[in-house]
């Protein structure tokens, strides 16, 4: 039966090399809706996060949207417990509302959040799912790395840092330019932990 472990920050900061799974460690920011979208993107929107059961293995890896008006599909940020990589899934069929989008991350692995995504997409920088990662330097592993997905346009990504021993807060900007969905990545100081990422436009 699938088990989920949170392993504590502080354990991370000791450099503990017996952690298991990461889960999400701190709060991140999504960008609102773009200015002048000229479409109405959906509203009303509850989403959830189910098990997944593949014969004697379960897991929370499926994500379900629905909305009270507009038409969307489902994506997912999912994790990968045993490397901690993050990665996004869409959902393949658009539907309209009241119906529900449904799709599940790869075989074993988490669904951490869901979104609606306004279908057909609007403009600019819209739908950012931003999530964290540890890194992995020798037997120290810290949630030093911080990722972000967009539905539409271009965009780098942008953490807020803190350095744990003297409280300092940074901030780092990804010099890679990404669009849409690819995934704009950078990473903390050494042994630096991130707690807020978001993406910028470009």
């Amino acid at each position: 039966m699938f088990r989920r472990t949170f392993p504590t920050l502080a354990a991370a900061l000791l450099g503990l090399s017996v952690l298991a799974a990461p889960a999400e460690a701190a709060p991140v920011t999504e960008l609102a809706p773009a200015v002048g979208s000229t479409l109405s993107a959906p509203t009303g929107c509850t989403t959830s996060i189910e098990w997944v059961v593949e014969g004697s293995n379960y897991y929370y890896g499926r994500g379900k949207v629905t909305c009270s008006t507009g038409r969307y599909k489902v994506k997912i940020q999912c994790r990968n417990a045993q490397t901690g990589v993050g990665y996004v899934v869409y959902g393949s069929q658009a539907v309209n509302a009241p119906s529900t989008a449904t799709t599940t991350c790869y075989t074993g692995n988490v669904a951490e959040k869901v979104y609606a995504v306004q279908d057909p997409p609007g403009t600019g920088v819209t739908g950012c799912a931003p999530w964290m990662e540890w890194v992995h330097e020798g037997s120290n592993h810290y949630y030093g790395r911080g990722r972000v997905q967009c539905d539409t346009g271009s965009y780098r990504v942008r953490i807020q840092c803190r350095n744990l021993q003297t409280g300092v807060t940074y901030v780092v900007n990804g010099t890679q330019t990404v669009s849409a969905p690819n995934t704009a990545t950078t990473t903390c100081y050494s042994g630096n932990v991130a707690e807020v990422v978001e993406a910028v436009p470009q």
